[in-house]
């Protein structure tokens, strides 16, 4: 039995966002939605991927941040070289007692 193609009807920007602004209002499933609206579901899919990468919405921008963890080279005052290549790198300001645990942690494990 031969299959006949069919057409698609296409939609006009405007005809998507309004599907998609009654979608949005909806508080149906995609795929209820979808099936009521007369549109596939990928369809749907697709139309709702574009509005969130779509140039209309406003771009993220990026703050910068300064790295409180980061150091810069040399900064370190003591380097400790454990066995099992274990090596510990303490800066100025680390507390001692700190350090006194850590090495015990290490040790032990």
């Amino acid at each position: 039995m031969p299959t006949t193609p069919t057409l698609r009807k296409r939609l006009t920007q405007a005809q998507r966002e309004k599907i998609l602004k009654a979608y949005r209002a909806s508080q149906l499933s995609q795929r209820e939605f979808a099936a009521r609206a007369g549109i596939g579901l990928s369809t749907l899919h697709v139309w709702l991927r574009k509005t969130v990468s779509s140039p209309s919405t406003p771009a993220t921008a990026f703050v910068q941040v300064p790295n409180l963890l980061g150091q810069a080279p040399g900064a370190f005052m003591y380097r400790v070289h454990l066995a099992g290549g274990v090596e510990v790198e303490v800066s100025s300001g680390f507390r001692a007692e700190e350090l006194a645990t850590l090495l015990q942690l290490l040790k032990a494990g």
